[in-house]
């Protein structure tokens, strides 16, 4: 058994991609549902006064 401590093998460089991949998902999905939950989502656009007619009236 030896006395020298023993030492880590190098992390490959995929598995920090895919540590800084997960943690921009969960970041991004963090503020939707923010965004979801605080109401900011609601009548993002004024809807039509009256719709258009068409056909023949009844």
């Amino acid at each position: 058994m030896s006395t020298e401590p023993r030492t880590r093998p190098p992390t490959r460089d995929r598995d920090h991609r895919a540590t800084v991949l997960a943690a921009l998902l969960l970041a991004a999905s963090a503020a939707a549902l923010a965004y979801i939950l605080l109401g900011a989502h609601h009548d993002p656009v004024e809807p039509a006064a009256d719709p258009p007619r068409t056909g023949a009236r009844a």
